[in-house]
């Protein structure tokens, strides 16, 4: 799978596809480990893998190590087991690096775990279950049983739109100046970081409120997402989106040494955050 060229392929000039997936999936497996054993008996109600790392990997938009996540959220009897015990926290992330490092000898990357209570999460509207497929069920009672898909599409528009609309998003772009100006370098890391959590969902955002339906909006890995964007003529867009990948992937390839590289992934994250604001503007969000 292609788009239209823009995404580059996933050839020898990149690490190994099935290695750097292959240390996804331990420290997926160690930290459903390592949450079994360490919670008490019985609080551990479902484990859910989503995101990026579970998905197909088509071009290397649809990865990028230590950038992209390894999704991990819990159901839990008690939330505070987690959100409010740090020892028990620092317990379970104590196990996972071990098990990690007992799977896992020599490395192409360090995969990042993010891991998130769902609990209180359940209660919001807002929080949607994605298309059926795209998240795996770990342990526990099924996802779709937990989270289910919407079904009210103009609801997932409504809120779609309001999140490219969201004020604070547009703060943290509107700061990137003063945020990056003591950050040379590796430095750059965080910034580009926080960018990934914006820049990932505004693709699938922006085809929702130009009309797609809640499959094909979310239902994709970014090549997929790509590939749709085009389609809709959105084109700059699209190349602002996939620009921040390449970019990223370049900034990791140099050992983070690479400023331009990070510097040029900020400002297509800011240009991707910037053009999906102007997306939802357009569709009737003010």
């Amino acid at each position: 799978m292609q788009p239209a060229g823009i995404a580059p392929e996933w050839d020898e000039a990149y690490p190994s596809r099935e290695i750097l997936r292959a240390e996804a999936d331990a420290m997926r497996e160690s930290i459903v480990e390592a949450v079994v054993e360490v919670l008490p008996a019985g609080s551990v109600l479902g484990i859910y893998a989503g995101g990026s790392s579970v998905k197909p990997w088509d071009t290397v938009i649809d990865y990028v190590p230590e950038i992209s996540d390894v999704d991990i959220h819990l159901l839990l009897t008690d939330a505070a087991l987690l959100e409010e015990d740090l020892e028990r926290t620092f317990a379970v992330q104590a196990n996972y690096e071990a098990r990690f490092a007992g799977r896992v000898g020599a490395r192409l990357h360090y995969p990042r775990p993010q891991v998130v209570v769902i609990n209180r999460l359940l209660g919001d509207p807002a929080f949607m279950g994605p298309p059926r497929g795209i998240t795996r069920t770990l342990s526990g009672r099924p996802h779709e049983e937990v989270r289910p898909p919407p079904t009210d599409m103009e609801f997932v528009r409504r809120v779609d739109r309001e999140r490219l609309l969201e004020p604070r998003e547009r703060a943290w772009a509107a700061g990137l100046p003063a945020h990056t100006l003591d950050r040379p370098s590796r430095y750059l890391w965080q910034p580009v970081r926080d960018a990934s959590w914006r820049v990932a969902p505004t693709g699938p955002r922006v085809l929702s409120v130009l009309g797609a339906s809640f499959d094909e909006a979310w239902g994709h890995n970014r090549t997929g997402v790509v590939e749709r964007l085009l389609a809709a003529g959105q084109r700059e867009f699209a190349e602002a989106y996939v620009g921040y990948y390449v970019a990223a992937w370049q900034f990791f390839r140099s050992g983070y040494q690479d400023g331009e590289a990070a510097r040029s992934a900020l400002r297509h994250a800011k240009r991707v955050l910037d053009l999906g604001f102007e997306a939802g503007r357009r569709s009737g969000g003010g």
